[in-house]
């Protein structure tokens, strides 16, 4: 390729043959990736709570817990949920705490149908409430 078109066949070729050196580059990466120490496998601590946080019912800040027994009757706190979509829907809107805070906490037991839990869940959702969390027990 270093040959010119056109001219005499004696002039000097004034272009940079840039081909070598992209090959000494790529040969000077290759030896400093595979000479540089690994990055360090580092850890990071967490601070895990050694016991699990309940909600009390005196605690005025605490989210509307619903609970979703074994058995898929749910609790909005202490008052039962009704199986009717609608009149479940409606509980929710009547709930003074949920309508202050908007924001409701949905819990279940291990054994609890799953479908009841997103049931639940779906109601507070068309109840107009915002947040509908899900808690968990401690991994």
């Amino acid at each position: 390729m270093a040959m010119a078109a056109g001219g005499s066949g004696d002039e000097a070729v004034c272009e940079i043959n840039v081909t070598p050196m992209v090959d000494v580059l790529l040969c000077l990466l290759i030896i400093f990736m595979v000479a540089s120490p690994k990055p360090p496998n580092e850890q990071i601590a967490i601070n895990v709570p050694k016991e699990s946080v309940t909600q009390v019912p005196s605690d005025p800040n605490a989210p509307v817990l619903v609970r979703v027994g074994n058995d898929g009757q749910a609790l909005l706190g202490t008052t039962p949920l009704d199986s009717d979509f609608d009149k479940m829907v409606q509980q929710f809107k009547d709930n003074e705490k949920v309508k202050s805070d908007d924001k409701v906490v949905v819990t279940g037991d291990p054994k609890a149908p799953y479908g009841v839990i997103i049931r639940v869940m779906t109601a507070a959702h068309e109840a107009g409430i915002s947040e509908v969390g899900i808690a968990s027990d401690r991994l």
